[in-house]
């Protein structure tokens, strides 16, 4: 009888054993499966000092379950408590083990020039300094690896396409392509010509640019003719927002994740994504 029990309790033990098993990876598997959805990359530029704007914008994105990309202005990251709040922000992490946000280089200073900005009218060794300062900004003083690039203005050169070639470690380059349009191989955008692992050049052209507040009467009615799409980019400035374009975003995030409408992704994961090495984080 003691025997009977005791193997009753072992194949119980193994049942269970297998049951928790089962269901921790397909609990993986369903954060990591091929999304049978529109992935919607949250760009979000200009961050210099961790303002309440700021602070609101991440707070939602984390609280909703989504993710984001925001773009640092390196020179404008001034004080300690920014730092931190950065080091602290970047820490965090979605079920798929990927940052909830994820920093990228959006110029050194962001800053006019004459005839041009940053990255355009301006000569090889100016723009090289300039990447180089802000990837060492971010691996010296935040403590991260940046592997994505968009130019302020989203105004930029061939020059820009020679510079980062030497940046080995940039693997994503958002831009806007009714602009910058002067780019070519290697760099290659999934919605033109097919992504293979062998790339390392992923280049994401933004769908919905909103300079100043937020509306949503675009992209939901449009929701359809993006589904044809791999991917779609929409470029935020939440430093200007007002208490409805917080409102706005909200229900934007609510809409795509609504019936699995859309899936998040930052700009690095769907790189990653699309080379076949989504569990590396």
């Amino acid at each position: 009888m003691k025997k009977q029990k005791f193997a009753k309790s072992k194949q119980l033990l193994i049942f269970l054993f297998t049951a928790i098993s089962v269901c921790f990876i397909s609990c993986m598997d369903s954060s990591l499966a091929e999304p049978k959805s529109l992935i919607v990359i949250l760009k979000a530029d200009d961050l210099g000092e961790t303002y309440d704007n700021w602070n609101e914008f991440i707070k939602i994105v984390n609280d909703s379950g989504a993710c984001a990309g925001i773009g640092i202005i390196s020179k404008n990251v001034k004080t300690q408590t920014s730092l931190n709040e950065i080091r602290r922000v970047s820490a965090l992490r979605q079920s798929n083990f990927f940052p909830v946000i994820e920093f990228w280089n959006h110029g050194w200073d962001h800053e006019d020039i004459a005839n041009g900005t940053e990255f355009k009218g301006t000569d090889f060794k100016y723009q090289f300094e300039h990447l180089k300062k802000a990837q060492d900004f971010f691996k010296d003083s935040l403590h991260i690896i940046c592997h994505s690039f968009g130019a302020p203005h989203n105004r930029t050169s061939p020059i820009t396409l020679k510079v980062l070639e030497k940046f080995k470690e940039i693997h994503v380059w958002q831009l806007f392509r009714k602009i910058e349009n002067e780019t070519n191989k290697p760099w290659i955008d999934p919605d033109i010509s097919a992504f293979k692992p062998s790339n390392n050049r992923l280049m994401l052209n933004i769908d919905y640019l909103y300079l100043y507040d937020f509306k949503i009467d675009r992209i939901i009615p449009n929701y359809k003719n993006d589904l044809k799409k791999p991917y779609i980019i929409i470029q935020l400035h939440p430093m200007n927002w007002d208490t409805q374009s917080f409102e706005n975003f909200k229900e934007m995030i609510h809409f795509y994740k609504e019936k699995r409408r859309g899936v998040f992704m930052t700009p690095y994961q769907y790189y990653k994504y699309l080379k076949k090495d989504y569990i590396s984080e």
